[in-house]
């Protein structure tokens, strides 16, 4: 069992944690916010995942520093503007996703009922496999999920082995 701390937006969280849960059963996810991140400060989090530039508003951005440099994984939106001070010290393998075409994941195609992620370079994931750059489809069917959300998702799941999105 590993740990994955998420740092969303509270209008993210519940879509973030519900796919998330729902592909990865036997990993705990941590929603890590201002006001409980004291209390994971001893925690070592494999993945580290960060959908939203909230990390300025951190009042103990020491504790998350920290927990970003002893992280394995380091999943981050490429088209937040997040503080270059806070991620230097990456000593894990990280992962940007996002449209900015240095992207590690890109969207080739967002349709509604449909995305095309993208890995645009090797990754090598949890147990020790490299996946090499390809296209995934991801379907959507029903749901309304931004596809921002859905590459930061598909980033983490493609961490632990899981190309075939469910999504609940």
């Amino acid at each position: 069992m590993s740990f994955v701390g998420i740092i969303c937006t509270q209008k993210q969280e519940g879509t973030i944690k519900r796919i998330v849960n729902e592909n990865l059963p036997n990993e705990t996810v941590i929603i890590l916010k201002q006001d409980n991140i004291q209390n994971f400060k001893n925690i070592v989090f494999d993945t580290i995942a960060i959908f939203s530039n909230l990390m300025e508003k951190f009042p103990q951005k020491e504790i998350l520093i920290n927990m970003i440099e002893k992280a394995n994984y380091f999943v981050m939106n490429a088209d937040e503007p997040i503080d270059t001070n806070l991620i230097q010290n990456v000593k894990g393998n990280a992962i940007t996703y996002g449209f900015n075409t240095k992207s590690t994941i890109t969207a080739s195609s967002v349709k509604e009922d449909g995305i095309l992620i993208c890995i645009q370079r090797r990754i090598q994931n949890h147990f020790t496999e490299e996946l090499e750059p390809q296209e995934i489809l991801i379907p959507l069917s029903s749901y309304q999920i931004n596809a921002t959300i859905m590459m930061g998702i598909a980033s983490i799941l493609l961490i632990y082995g899981i190309k075939q999105v469910m999504i609940p």
